[in-house]
């Protein structure tokens, strides 16, 4: 009798974890993604694949629910969902072995919560630590990182190794940012002369000059 109730029980596991596996393979993602950098989403995947061991959310958490998860009992991640466009993000995560969600169609539940955000539907970027988003260079089986090489900060590589991590997004903010630094030293250099002309001139004493000069440069 004992026999056949663990036969039965692990029948009941085997099929549970059959629909589970369909499930995320339904909702897997496809085509064309880009994570920029510089957004939280990025923060997110961090804290994600370190189980809150690596990244600007470890080191400088701002919320209740980024100390919480900090402060809290071990964990390891469970799945990732994202938006198409990279802005929308929904994850979970378990304890101890423990899921922390165990309702009934709780993927299809997240599904719903990360389209919420209002940047159209979400599927699955990755299952544990493990991506497997198809973009025609992550490969099928996908893409594992490991926590203990995620908290010495490779993620930033093995997403730009397979195509996720979006450079011309960030190489195009550096450069506007150089461009506005660039535009503003040239204006100083502006005023710096029209002040000094009219020092030249007469209108304004040497005394005004300097108190204009510093209020310029600072």
């Amino acid at each position: 009798m004992k026999k056949i109730l663990i036969i039965i029980l692990l029948s009941i596991l085997h099929v549970s974890s059959a629909q589970s596996f369909n499930s995320f393979g339904q909702h897997k993602g496809q085509g064309d993604l880009k994570i920029t950098k510089n957004e939280w989403v990025f923060d997110i995947l961090e804290l994600y694949f370190s189980a809150g061991g690596y990244g600007n959310i470890k080191n400088n958490p701002k919320y209740d629910w980024q100390k919480k998860i900090l402060k809290g009992p071990r964990w390891n991640g469970e799945f990732v969902l994202m938006s198409k466009n990279a802005k929308a993000i929904q994850w979970q995560y378990n304890t101890h072995g423990t899921n922390s969600d165990n309702a009934p169609n709780y993927l299809g539940k997240a599904v719903k919560r990360c389209k919420k955000q209002g940047h159209g539907d979400c599927f699955v970027f990755a299952i544990k630590n493990k991506i497997v988003w198809q973009n025609d260079i992550n490969p099928k089986k996908g893409t594992k990182i490991k926590k203990k090489d995620a908290r010495k900060g490779v993620l930033t590589a093995k997403l730009k190794e397979h195509g996720f991590l979006d450079d011309d997004i960030i190489k195009k903010k550096t450069k506007a940012k150089i461009t506005k630094k660039k535009s503003e030293n040239k204006n100083v250099v502006t005023m710096l002369k029209d002040l000094k002309k009219l020092l030249d001139d007469g209108v304004i004493s040497k005394e005004e000059f300097e108190k204009a000069k510093k209020k310029i440069l600072n």
